[in-house]
């Protein structure tokens, strides 16, 4: 959808978009359903919003609000209504703010100049409740449990409101410090570099890993079971279990905001006068994709991740079939037997077919069965010999709790 004005902030709204412009308009965009091509239109709109430009804004369902950061102040709006029901005027020349509503009652923080100033939500609107100095001016804010990330100047800091209390972090070093707080509010992905460092509500790495990226991101969402990073050039999306990337787009944007009930998210790109819509495609197709081409790894994580989905569940087997034979070839026979033993759909008598003199000749595979390695004698033979032997224990326990629990036993040829 492309705007008439520069856009200056983004959110999402339920099923709705909404876009704030440079002379203070704020549009309501929705799709229209049955149309043959996804169009996005204008079903509201609000000509004088703000005497400024909204340059951030977060929708507060719980509490019927939505709270805007113009270049001038904080101010409140009503919802459904969009009617100003108060302005911060103490925020006044404010950079930042974070809302936080998994607390108890709702928090919000605005970072203005070197100071962070905290309003409690008494009901009806926010009062003033802490304010607390910092070292610089705060250019992010992430919640994190009942602690806030600020990054301010090049560094990161930990604050406790309801204490006062306050921790250092570390430095971001070239990269522009950046936050944003993973789905449960426990854990946050804090930049140094161009790598993402996962840590804890204390302050404590949560990870033993980091997610790298071809440059910093300026700003990350979550849509499961993705994280989407707009960098200067390009928007990456990566899967944090594996830390890989699984797609890159050439797209310059500027903004972007999560829509997580569509599993989409919404960009600012081209000098902000356009929003684009990335929305995944469904999950079977991306499963497919991915073992097309070769990603084992990254496809096992993604068919874990959603293994609740039925349609992911019946194709999960066949990826760690697909994964187990490759392994299997590149002697990684632990692994591979390992991955199979994983498989409860998998009949035995498949893994059997990959040593040919212990396969019996009347069994026809159910797949097809790789033959092995030329070289497969001696030590390798053996390395392989005692993985099979470690798997068809597995199976004979997974058979015997079956037995044991009045199940038929999962294990078809049996050892």
């Amino acid at each position: 959808k492309k705007s008439a004005s520069n856009i200056t902030a983004l959110e999402v709204w339920g099923s709705k978009v909404m876009v704030a412009t440079e002379d203070g308009a704020l549009q309501i965009l929705q799709e229209q359903p049955g149309a043959h091509v996804v169009e996005f239109e204008v079903v509201d709109q609000r000509r004088q919003f703000s005497k400024k430009p909204v340059v951030q804004m977060q929708v507060a369902d719980s509490l019927g609000v939505v709270v805007s950061l113009t270049t001038d102040m904080v101010q409140i709006n009503e919802l459904p209504s969009f009617e100003m029901s108060a302005q911060l005027l103490k925020t006044r020349g404010a950079t930042v703010f974070a809302l936080s509503l998994d607390l108890t009652p709702a928090v919000l923080c605005c970072g203005a100049k070197k100071k962070l100033l905290f309003f409690r939500w008494d009901g009806s609107g926010f009062t003033e409740w802490r304010e607390v100095s910092i070292p610089d001016t705060p250019t992010c804010l992430s919640w994190c449990g009942d602690a806030i990330c600020v990054g301010a100047g090049k560094k990161y800091h930990l604050v406790t409101p309801s204490d006062g209390g306050e921790k250092s972090l570390f430095d971001s070093n070239t990269a522009p410090p950046t936050s944003f707080t993973l789905p449960g509010n426990k854990e946050m992905l804090l930049q140094r570099d161009n790598i993402s460092v996962f840590q804890d509500a204390g302050g404590r790495p949560s990870r033993k890993y980091g997610l790298c990226w071809t440059e910093p991101p300026v700003a990350l969402v979550f849509v499961f079971p993705y994280l989407i990073a707009v960098l200067p050039k390009v928007v990456e999306v990566q899967l944090m279990e594996t830390q890989a990337t699984v797609q890159s787009m050439s797209l310059r944007a500027s903004r972007i905001a999560a829509a997580p009930g569509a599993r989409a998210a919404f960009l600012v790109a081209n000098n902000c006068v356009d929003v684009y819509r990335l929305r995944a495609v469904a999950m079977p197709r991306q499963v497919d994709a991915l073992l097309e081409g070769e990603q084992y790894e990254t496809c096992l994580a993604l068919c874990n991740l959603c293994a609740t989905e039925p349609a992911i569940a019946a194709k999960a087997d066949g990826v760690r079939r697909s994964y187990a034979h490759t392994l299997f070839l590149n002697y990684q026979f632990d692994k591979a037997l390992a991955l199979l033993a994983q498989a409860p759909s998998l009949d035995p008598r498949d893994t059997l077919a990959l040593f040919p003199d212990l396969a019996d000749p009347s069994y026809t595979p159910s797949a097809q069965v790789p033959a092995p390695p030329p070289d497969l004698k001696g030590h390798k033979l053996l390395r392989a010999q005692v993985a099979l032997i470690k798997y068809l224990r597995a199976i004979r326990r997974r058979v015997a709790e079956g037995a044991g629990a009045g199940g038929g036993g999962g294990g078809g040829g049996g050892s």
